[in-house]
């Protein structure tokens, strides 16, 4: 019977750990094997000892030197890990120990299974402290264990710092491979060639957000890549539908493989001829590794867990996973105002995208900004759920001290805004990665009873003691969020200048006048807690241009000494628009649709033209140079290029 001692020493096996060793120094023919096709890593090894000896097998290896007993005790020697190792005569007698070299692979992955369950038990513990602990809700505690089980599942893709030279290494055999071929997409395929041309697939880790007004198309276009992605190139995907149920999307999937308009389909009017292409495309979507989830009321935490869990039943070769839509999910915090949920709706998927290696689709609305421009064509200040402020509004810089017209920090990025922290009730920099103008808009001028005035549009939302609120929501006797009383304007009077290039095309260098906010200025900012200075009057004030910052983290900043709100735009990788000029224009072609990608953060962003079948609904390539006709009955519109023609 084991004893009190014996029956708590971690899972380990020093016998194997000393033979896959022994086996790597006696035959360099078995160091590929537990490297490479083991992945063994000096970590997995229990005995410190042994791991200073792996260590040094490796770094052998990779030289091209000899890999033996007598070469890893001389470079032990020489780097002073001798001693760790156990000494010479420890390093020397591994060799002797193997007992058949040509058995290093089943070594190394019996000291593998033995890692991993030591993690797995250390993970253990970290959920039994967490639960003693009570250190958040149930719903959020088990979230996190799932998350750690998830890590210790996929252990092999965790990472930790690396030299850019062993990444530039791999990605220069990347790319010389695909220069070999005649392969341009390097993530996920979308299955339309004008999209994959500008993007390269959808990129693993991405979170790309697809956003329309209603009617649009946003659900079928997602449908579409859906089922290109899983039916077309068989990679598995996992589609989670917060707006239609399983058979209304079984009825799409079927209607656009089939080519049969989807009102037929669903009334039961499929004619006898168009039964073979039902069955044909039925046949081709059951084999498809597309994965449905139509729960209605579905939570980021129950996303992410769903999510892990297919990704691990999938041996983690998720393709893409594709959310419809943001504003449907549920919010565990029912204290945060729709503002802040939607936030960390993107926040999270963005979290989900890096942790999987998975590129994450998500749908979302449009505000009605577009129908009230001449060009309805949406932009990226319509994805926001905040507004935008009149050009004069005065946005505080704390690296100057200072403070410019938010119109003259168009087209700039890179420099320090101050926020406010919610969670800590301090203010803190925050990082601009854009400042641009959304159009001209009616605005109107927002008094406090401090003296601050500022010009925003209706649904620019302003930070109030019970959460963020639109300015139409406000009225006199509410009290907005504000930085704290006279802080600001004493930074101000101390001037030193300094010079900002940039600004609005044209326009010369600016000079700000103030001293350069410290670590320790904004530490005397964070102490505070933020004024609640009463609103005294709201005036419409007509229309003029309007502008808008996109700041990382906070989400909001300070302009007039007032705290701001900005948007979820931020959290993407990737946003791209619908626009189908047919919904507003009578005389438009009611085939003719444009994704317009607004924002793509490794690449180009453009407009890539599409072709819209209403009927099906389904979306296709547009076709380059002369159109070939395809057999289309009449009254079922013009002749088209099917998508799968083109590629």
């Amino acid at each position: 019977m084991a004893s009190a001692e014996t029956a708590h020493v971690p899972p380990q096996n020093l016998e194997a750990e000393g033979s896959v060793l022994g086996a790597m120094m006696v035959s360099e023919g078995a160091i590929n094997p537990v490297i490479l096709d083991i992945r063994l890593d000096d970590d997995d090894f229990y005995r410190e000892g042994h791991r200073v000896v792996f260590r040094a097998i490796k770094r052998l290896y990779e030289r091209g030197e000899p890999v033996d007993s007598i070469s890893v005790a001389e470079l032990l020697t020489q780097s002073g890990e001798l001693a760790e190792a156990g000494g010479r005569e420890a390093v020397t007698q591994l060799p002797n120990l193997v007992p058949a070299p040509g058995n290093a692979r089943h070594y190394a992955q019996i000291v593998k299974q033995n890692a991993l369950l030591r993690r797995l038990l250390a993970a253990s513990h970290r959920i039994q402290k967490s639960v003693h602990e009570r250190e958040g809700e149930p719903v959020e505690l088990v979230e996190q264990a799932e998350s750690l089980l998830f890590k210790v599942a996929h252990e092999d893709r965790a990472s930790d710092f690396r030299r850019v030279a062993e990444i530039l290494s791999e990605e220069i055999d990347r790319l010389e491979a695909l220069a070999k071929g005649d392969r341009e997409v390097t993530g996920t395929p979308s299955g339309f060639r004008d999209l994959d041309n500008v993007l390269g697939g959808f990129q693993p880790g991405n979170l790309i957000i697809i956003a329309a007004r209603p009617s649009i198309g946003k659900s079928a276009l997602v449908c579409n890549i859906a089922e290109n992605v899983a039916a077309r190139q068989g990679t598995p995907v996992a589609f989670f539908s917060l707006e239609m149920s399983e058979a209304e999307l079984a009825h799409r999937f079927i209607a656009c493989r089939a080519r049969i308009p989807n009102d037929k389909l669903r009334k039961g009017k499929v004619s006898q001829r168009d039964w073979p292409k039902v069955v044909r495309a039925c046949n081709e979507l059951e084999s498809a590794p597309l994965w449905l989830d139509d729960s209605s009321d579905l939570s980021l935490l129950d996303l992410r867990a769903k999510a892990r869990r297919l990704a691990s039943s999938e041996g983690g070769q998720l393709g893409l996973i594709i959310v419809d839509y943001l504003q449907l999910m549920r919010a565990e915090d029912i204290r945060a105002n729709r503002v802040e949920q939607v936030g960390q709706f993107s926040r999270g998927l963005k979290i989900l995208a890096r942790e999987l290696n998975v590129p994450v689709l998500a749908l979302s609305q449009l505000s009605r900004a577009p129908e009230l421009r001449p060009d309805k064509r949406p932009m990226l200040s319509d994805l926001r759920e905040s507004g935008c402020l009149g050009g004069a509004t005065r946005v505080y810089l704390p690296d100057s001290g200072g403070s410019l017209p938010i119109a003259e920090l168009e087209g700039r990025s890179g420099f320090s805004v101050l926020a406010f922290d919610p969670e800590y009730a301090r203010f803190r920099r925050a990082q601009v990665t854009n400042a641009f103008s959304t159009g001209i808009r009616p605005v109107s001028r927002l008094r406090t009873l401090l003296g601050r005035k500022v010009k925003a549009t209706a649904n620019h939302k302003f930070l109030t003691p019970s959460g963020w609120r639109r300015l139409d929501r406000l009225a006199p006797g509410d009290r907005i969020a504000s930085a704290p009383s006279g802080v600001v304007a004493q930074r101000r009077r101390r001037p030193r200048k300094t010079a900002i290039a940039g600004g609005r095309s044209g326009s010369p260098v600016v000079e700000l006048v103030g001293p350069r906010a410290t670590g320790s200025t904004i530490e005397l900012l964070g102490a505070r807690d933020c004024d609640w200075d009463p609103i005294v009057r709201i005036d419409e004030v007509g229309e003029e241009e309007v502008f808008d910052l996109t700041v990382e983290g906070l989400h909001n900043f300070v302009a007039e000494d007032v705290v701001v709100h900005n948007s979820l735009e931020q959290d993407s990788d990737v946003v791209g628009f619908i626009y189908r000029d047919s919904v507003y224009n009578d005389e438009a072609d009611p085939s003719e649709a444009e994704l317009i990608i607004s924002k793509h953060r490794n690449g180009p962003t453009g407009k890539v033209d599409m072709v819209f079948l209403d009927q099906y609904p389904r979306f296709v390539d547009k076709a380059h140079g002369p159109e070939r006709p395809i057999e289309q009955r009449p009254g079922e519109g013009p002749p088209l290029v099917d998508a799968a023609d083109e590629m």
